[in-house]
Formats: C-alpha cells, structure tokens, sequence
C-alpha cells in the first residue's frame, strides 16, 4: 500500500493548507504533518515498507503524503518516479520573492537561522558564505523558489496529466473552487466542502522578539541533528514540558497581543536583487505553465 498522490511543494506556499482540505474529505487519507521519505538522508536510510507501513489498515480511496523540500531537492524525483510511477502530484506556487521571505522567518523560528532583520539577513544569505557555512539551511531559503528547475524533472507527470499546479493568489481568491479541482483532480467527489476551508496553518510568525522568545522554546521540544539541519520531537520531561508550556503562553497570551505581526516590507533594491536571481527560471515556469506571471515582478 503506497501513496497514489503526493504534494510536492512549494514550501512556504498554502501547502499545508492543501494538506489539511484534502483530508478533510473522507475519501482521502494524509498522515499530518511531512514525510521526508524520498530525500537524502532519510531514503538511505529507510525502506519503501517503512512508508508502506504509514497506510496499513486504511480504505480511503486515495493515500497522499505531503513534503513541501521536494521541489527544491534534486535526487527525488527520481526516487518518486521509481516508486510511485503511477501517482498524481499536486503542487502550489507563490511568488518566489514573498515565499523566501516567509521561509527566513520560518527558519528563524525553528532555529535554523539567527534572529536578524530581513535586509540585513537576506543579504548575509546572499553575500556571505560563512554565514551559509554556519548555518547549512540559509541556501534553501533561495534554492526552492527556483520552480521551473525541479518542476521540469518531473516532465514525465506533466506529460501524462498526473501533475496538477496551482498558484498561490488563486487559492488565496477562490480557496474552495481551488480545493475542488484538487478533488476532482484526484477522482474524489468534488462537492465536499471541507471543515478547514478558512483556516491559515503555518502562519508566519514575522515579530523578531517572539522569535527570538520561540527559539528558546526549541530546546524544549525538539532534539537537532549534528550539522543542525534537520529536527524531530524530542522526548519530553516534565520539566520540558512545564517550560515549552511557559514560553507558548507568554508568547500567545501577552506578545502576540502587544507586538505587531505585519509582514516587513522589503526595499526595492533588495527585491530587485532577489527577483533577477529568479527571472531566467520564472520566464521559463511561464512557458511552462502558458501562463503570464509578470505580477511576481518587482514594481
């Protein structure tokens, strides 16, 4: 028993959002949360019945699981196309510009990057590469907003109808017109109108005090790996779970109301810099998709 649909991406970008609608349906079953099977270490170090074992004793009529890195990690679409030839993939796309924004403050908050503010940190990421030595995720915060260059790795799918792409506005605008055709897409009832329609998971965090407040929650509750770019649940104390119980309700009772939470607005030199990385892949996701996307350029 293994997955017939996958979400593939794009992180930062009402994934799981798509995640959450889809199971909704009672048609549908995905495991919460993500599922870093195909990527490196975790292939190598697993077994495709590891996943198998994630659908034992399931009916629905589609098994999915969701891992927004895989646009952006080169050896999986290999490994998706080896094991699951026949699955559908349903990806979503955002600006890449707003989506690397969203994905620093991400990775300020799970500890993965420093708490810096946006100009001063983007252009440590950019410019620095002791600073992309120290801290080994800062390049995916640029990596995966290159779409069309994984998007193409999967031509296969594309070619076949099994690859359905979504852009971030149009979910934003029509949610549940777009929550449909993902129903439709993946041959379940398309009237089902799912609990979760008007929910935002993953909100990003952009308060640079509560981040800093959250990184120290980390410790609580999470175990790093070595080189410090992976991190899973740790087993808690009652200690751990007394002080990770502290910190989330100072956070959610008394900053998250006193401190404003409005996305940063980029300077336009910077967005300018950001958008001429992207632009030789973003005109060819344009012919890609036969879509105009003039709308990610900055103005």
């Amino acid at each position: 028993m293994l997955p017939n649909f996958v979400i593939i991406g794009a992180q930062k970008s009402a994934s799981s959002f798509m995640q959450i609608c889809l199971a909704d349906h009672p048609d549908i079953y995905l495991p919460e949360g993500e599922i870093p099977f195909f990527e490196s270490p975790d292939y190598e170090d697993s077994d495709i019945k590891q996943l198998e074992k994630i659908f034992e004793g399931r009916s629905e009529k589609c098994f999915g699981i969701k891992r927004p890195n895989y646009i952006g990690k080169a050896e999986v679409p290999e490994r998706i196309q080896y094991h699951l030839p026949n699955a559908k993939l349903i990806v979503v796309l955002r600006n890449p510009i707003d989506r690397a924004i969203s994905a620093y403050f991400h990775n300020i908050k799970y500890g993965f990057l420093p708490p810096l503010n946006l100009e001063r940190g983007m252009r440590e990421i950019l410019f620095d590469s002791s600073f992309s030595s120290k801290y080994k995720r800062a390049t995916e915060i640029i990596e995966f907003g290159y779409y069309y260059k994984y998007l193409s790795k999967y031509s296969e799918y594309m070619k076949n109808g099994r690859l359905l792409i979504f852009l971030h506005e149009d979910i934003v605008s029509k949610p549940l017109e777009s929550i449909q055709l993902a129903y439709n897409f993946l041959d379940v009832s398309q009237d089902f109108i799912p609990k979760s329609l008007n929910s935002r998971p993953q909100e990003v965090i952009y308060s640079l005090p509560r981040l800093q407040l959250l990184q120290h929650r980390n410790r609580f509750i999470h175990e790093y790996n070595e080189n410090r770019t992976r991190l899973s649940l740790k087993k808690m104390t009652v200690i751990d779970k007394i002080c990770a119980g502290v910190i989330t309700n100072l956070d959610q009772k008394f900053l998250s109301r006193y401190l404003p939470n409005s996305k940063p607005k980029v300077g336009l030199e910077l967005r300018k810099i950001l958008y001429d990385l992207y632009a030789k892949d973003i005109k060819s996701l344009e012919d890609y998709l036969h879509r105009d996307l003039s709308a990610w350029k900055p103005s």
